[in-house]
Protein backbone atom coordinates (compact mmCIF):
# COMPACT_ATOMS: atom_id res chain seq x y z
CA UNK A 1 0.00 0.00 0.00
CA UNK A 2 1.25 3.48 -0.83
CA UNK A 3 0.68 6.19 1.75
CA UNK A 4 -2.20 8.21 0.34
CA UNK A 5 -0.88 11.59 1.44
CA UNK A 6 0.76 13.25 -1.60
CA UNK A 7 4.13 14.43 -0.22
CA UNK A 8 4.82 16.41 -3.36
CA UNK A 9 2.08 18.90 -2.39
CA UNK A 10 4.15 20.04 0.60
CA UNK A 11 6.99 21.22 -1.61
CA UNK A 12 5.13 22.29 -4.75
CA UNK A 13 5.27 25.91 -3.63
CA UNK A 14 9.10 25.79 -3.79
CA UNK A 15 9.16 24.59 -7.39
CA UNK A 16 9.35 26.64 -10.56
CA UNK A 17 6.32 26.53 -12.87
CA UNK A 18 8.25 24.20 -15.21
CA UNK A 19 9.16 21.87 -12.33
CA UNK A 20 5.53 21.83 -11.19
CA UNK A 21 4.46 20.83 -14.69
CA UNK A 22 7.01 17.99 -14.76
CA UNK A 23 5.86 16.70 -11.35
CA UNK A 24 2.20 16.90 -12.40
CA UNK A 25 2.94 15.00 -15.61
CA UNK A 26 4.84 12.23 -13.85
CA UNK A 27 2.08 12.01 -11.23
CA UNK A 28 -0.51 11.55 -13.98
CA UNK A 29 1.45 9.27 -16.31
CA UNK A 30 3.66 7.35 -13.90
CA UNK A 31 6.82 7.42 -16.03
CA UNK A 32 8.20 10.11 -18.32
CA UNK A 33 11.03 9.76 -20.83
CA UNK A 34 13.48 12.64 -21.20
CA UNK A 35 12.09 13.22 -24.72
CA UNK A 36 8.56 13.58 -23.28
CA UNK A 37 9.81 16.13 -20.75
CA UNK A 38 11.50 18.11 -23.54
CA UNK A 39 8.37 18.01 -25.69
CA UNK A 40 6.01 19.01 -22.87
CA UNK A 41 8.16 21.87 -21.59
CA UNK A 42 10.06 22.99 -24.68
CA UNK A 43 13.47 22.55 -23.04
CA UNK A 44 16.66 20.90 -24.26
CA UNK A 45 17.74 17.44 -23.06
CA UNK A 46 20.56 19.04 -21.03
CA UNK A 47 18.07 21.28 -19.23
CA UNK A 48 15.74 18.33 -18.74
CA UNK A 49 18.55 16.38 -17.05
CA UNK A 50 19.24 19.35 -14.74
CA UNK A 51 15.56 19.52 -13.83
CA UNK A 52 15.50 15.75 -13.24
CA UNK A 53 18.53 16.06 -10.97
CA UNK A 54 16.92 18.84 -8.92
CA UNK A 55 13.51 17.15 -8.69
CA UNK A 56 15.19 13.91 -7.62
CA UNK A 57 17.20 15.77 -4.97
CA UNK A 58 13.96 17.28 -3.65
CA UNK A 59 12.31 13.86 -3.53
CA UNK A 60 9.67 14.83 -6.08
CA UNK A 61 10.50 12.13 -8.66
CA UNK A 62 12.57 8.96 -8.94
CA UNK A 63 15.17 8.42 -11.66
CA UNK A 64 14.50 5.49 -13.93
CA UNK A 65 16.39 4.41 -17.07
CA UNK A 66 15.74 7.04 -19.73
CA UNK A 67 13.67 9.38 -17.59
CA UNK A 68 11.74 9.71 -14.33
CA UNK A 69 8.94 7.98 -12.47
CA UNK A 70 6.72 8.50 -9.47
CA UNK A 71 8.27 8.35 -6.06
CA UNK A 72 6.77 5.36 -4.32
CA UNK A 73 6.36 6.09 -0.64
CA UNK A 74 8.73 3.65 1.00
CA UNK A 75 7.56 5.00 4.33
CA UNK A 76 4.28 3.13 4.40
CA UNK A 77 5.41 1.83 7.77
CA UNK A 78 6.13 3.92 10.82
CA UNK A 79 9.77 4.95 11.16
CA UNK A 80 9.59 4.33 14.92
CA UNK A 81 7.39 1.27 15.60
CA UNK A 82 6.93 -0.26 12.14
CA UNK A 83 3.12 -0.12 12.08
CA UNK A 84 1.22 0.74 8.91
CA UNK A 85 0.81 4.53 8.54
CA UNK A 86 -2.80 5.68 8.35
CA UNK A 87 -3.49 9.08 6.75
CA UNK A 88 -5.92 9.77 9.63
CA UNK A 89 -3.13 9.77 12.22
CA UNK A 90 -0.01 10.37 10.10
CA UNK A 91 2.88 12.43 11.48
CA UNK A 92 5.09 13.59 8.60
CA UNK A 93 8.73 14.51 9.09
CA UNK A 94 11.15 16.26 6.76
CA UNK A 95 14.78 15.84 7.80
CA UNK A 96 17.47 18.51 7.35
CA UNK A 97 18.79 16.63 4.28
CA UNK A 98 15.37 16.89 2.62
CA UNK A 99 14.42 13.24 3.12
CA UNK A 100 10.87 12.56 4.25
CA UNK A 101 9.60 10.00 6.72
CA UNK A 102 6.26 9.05 8.22
CA UNK A 103 5.23 8.01 11.69
CA UNK A 104 1.98 6.19 12.35
CA UNK A 105 0.84 8.71 14.98
CA UNK A 106 1.93 11.72 17.04
CA UNK A 107 3.28 9.37 19.73
CA UNK A 108 5.90 7.90 17.37
CA UNK A 109 6.45 11.19 15.54
CA UNK A 110 7.33 13.04 18.74
CA UNK A 111 9.71 10.23 19.74
CA UNK A 112 11.42 10.30 16.33
CA UNK A 113 12.13 14.03 16.13
CA UNK A 114 15.84 14.73 15.71
CA UNK A 115 17.53 17.01 13.17
CA UNK A 116 14.21 17.83 11.59
CA UNK A 117 13.59 20.69 9.18
CA UNK A 118 9.82 20.47 9.54
CA UNK A 119 7.14 18.16 10.87
CA UNK A 120 3.44 17.91 10.11
CA UNK A 121 0.82 16.11 12.14
CA UNK A 122 -2.81 15.31 11.47
CA UNK A 123 -5.61 16.97 13.43
CA UNK A 124 -7.47 14.13 15.15
CA UNK A 125 -10.89 15.78 14.78
CA UNK A 126 -10.70 17.28 11.30
CA UNK A 127 -8.04 15.23 9.50
CA UNK A 128 -6.20 18.33 8.31
CA UNK A 129 -2.43 18.67 8.27
CA UNK A 130 -0.95 20.90 10.95
CA UNK A 131 2.46 22.29 11.74
CA UNK A 132 3.58 19.94 14.54
CA UNK A 133 5.39 22.73 16.42
CA UNK A 134 2.25 24.85 16.77
CA UNK A 135 -0.18 22.01 17.45
CA UNK A 136 -1.70 20.94 20.75
CA UNK A 137 -1.57 17.37 21.98
CA UNK A 138 -3.66 15.22 24.31
CA UNK A 139 -1.40 12.71 25.99
CA UNK A 140 -2.66 9.42 27.47
CA UNK A 141 -6.40 9.79 26.83
CA UNK A 142 -8.82 6.85 26.96
CA UNK A 143 -8.92 6.95 23.15
CA UNK A 144 -5.96 5.01 21.79
CA UNK A 145 -6.31 4.42 18.02
CA UNK A 146 -2.64 3.58 17.58
CA UNK A 147 0.35 3.47 19.96
CA UNK A 148 0.24 3.67 23.75
CA UNK A 149 0.28 5.97 25.53
CA UNK A 150 -1.90 7.69 22.99
CA UNK A 151 -0.90 11.12 21.70
CA UNK A 152 -3.57 12.88 19.64
CA UNK A 153 -2.99 16.14 17.73
CA UNK A 154 -5.29 19.16 17.62
CA UNK A 155 -5.14 22.49 15.82
CA UNK A 156 -6.04 24.58 18.84
CA UNK A 157 -5.99 24.35 22.59
CA UNK A 158 -9.76 24.64 23.01
CA UNK A 159 -10.41 21.55 20.86
CA UNK A 160 -7.76 19.63 22.79
CA UNK A 161 -9.23 20.71 26.15
CA UNK A 162 -12.77 19.75 25.12
CA UNK A 163 -11.54 16.36 23.95
CA UNK A 164 -9.62 15.81 27.21
CA UNK A 165 -12.74 16.70 29.22
CA UNK A 166 -14.60 13.87 27.57
CA UNK A 167 -11.86 11.27 27.20
CA UNK A 168 -9.23 12.21 29.77
CA UNK A 169 -5.60 12.87 29.13
CA UNK A 170 -3.32 15.85 29.54
CA UNK A 171 -3.31 18.82 27.14
CA UNK A 172 0.23 19.80 26.17
CA UNK A 173 2.01 22.06 23.70
CA UNK A 174 4.64 20.67 21.32
CA UNK A 175 7.71 20.87 23.58
CA UNK A 176 5.91 19.60 26.66
CA UNK A 177 4.34 16.75 24.66
CA UNK A 178 7.78 15.61 23.48
CA UNK A 179 9.03 15.48 27.08
CA UNK A 180 5.80 13.90 28.36
CA UNK A 181 5.74 11.02 25.89
CA UNK A 182 9.41 10.27 26.56
CA UNK A 183 8.78 10.20 30.33
CA UNK A 184 5.79 7.88 29.96
CA UNK A 185 7.80 5.57 27.68
CA UNK A 186 10.67 5.46 30.18
CA UNK A 187 8.25 4.60 33.01
CA UNK A 188 6.66 1.79 31.00
CA UNK A 189 10.06 0.15 30.44
CA UNK A 190 10.68 -0.31 34.18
Amino acid sequence: MILSFPWWLLKMKNLSPRQRLIVQLVTQKGDLAVAEICQATGISPATAYREIQELTRLGQVAKIPGGIGRVEQAATRCLHCGREVSPRLAFLIERQDGSQQSACCAHCGLLALAEVRSAMTTDYLYGTLLNAATSWYVLASAVSPCCRPSVLSFSDRQDAERFAQGFGGEVLDFSTAQVGVRKLMALSQH
